[in-house]
């Protein structure tokens, strides 16, 4: 069994769990795949909108304890509230964009399913 019969059907075409998202014609496999690439954009939003916090806490706590510019800690509370903001906003759009490729997979097994039956 060569590498390739792992891949490609006996008629040469990519067996269903390797064609490509672009070749399906459900457009709700496709809709889903946008989405998940979409979702993974925004994770890596969110890590930098987490680091944003966490320098904006360095930033709050070095201005108000070390005797520094209060100014600094001013500054540094209010990016640190701003990016705590842009982190709930993230994390509600990843968890409601998870929820909602998750019941269109939900409905594409249950149309394989429904059309298995038949």
């Amino acid at each position: 069994m060569a590498l390739r019969d792992l891949f490609v059907s006996s008629d040469g075409k990519p067996k269903l769990y390797r064609q490509a998202w672009s070749e399906t014609s459900d457009p709700l496999v496709a809709e889903a795949r946008s989405q998940t690439l979409a979702i993974q954009r925004l994770q890596l939003w969110l890590r930098l909108a987490y680091s944003a916090l966490a320098l904006a806490a360095l930033l709050a706590y070095w201005g108000f304890t070390d005797g520094h510019s209060i100014v600094l800690g001013v500054v540094g509370s209010v990016l640190g509230s701003l990016a705590l903001g842009v982190v709930m906003v993230l994390r509600t759009g990843i968890r409601n964009g998870r929820n909602n490729v998750e019941a269109m997979l939900r409905a594409l097994e249950a149309k394989r399913e429904h059309g298995s039956k038949q």
